[in-house]
């Protein structure tokens, strides 16, 4: 199956948020082992928006739709290129005239 690619820019402004899955053993001396769970334990995760006319927010709403949170796709976030999925809510609110902000939460995922 090939990934299909996110081409349109997200709004400037998003906040990268990266989780940690570890294991922690902690003992009765206070001493802890700490230990990664798998070997992709960094996740990304970021809340997203693309503004613009309404056609375009209509055409990235239905991206994201037809991949329903479940399929991975392509996107470049800060000049990095990596595999993501939506989780979450899909927006999308009327700002004016012809004018739309699509919000949406994008989660790194690790693919073979």
């Amino acid at each position: 199956m090939a990934l299909k690619t996110f081409t349109w820019c997200v709004d400037a402004g998003a906040t990268q948020d990266t989780e940690l899955k570890t294991n922690v053993t902690q003992f009765g001396d206070g001493y802890e082992q700490v230990s990664s769970i798998g070997i992709n334990n960094a996740r990304e995760s970021w809340p997203l928006s693309v503004t613009g006319r309404s056609d375009k927010t209509k055409a990235v709403r239905q991206f994201l739709l037809d991949h329903k949170g479940v399929t991975p796709f392509i996107m470049t976030i800060d000049g990095e290129t990596k595999t993501y999925r939506t989780d979450g809510n899909i927006s999308r609110n009327h700002l004016g005239a012809d004018v739309w902000r699509v919000s949406f939460n994008v989660r790194q995922v690790f693919i073979s």
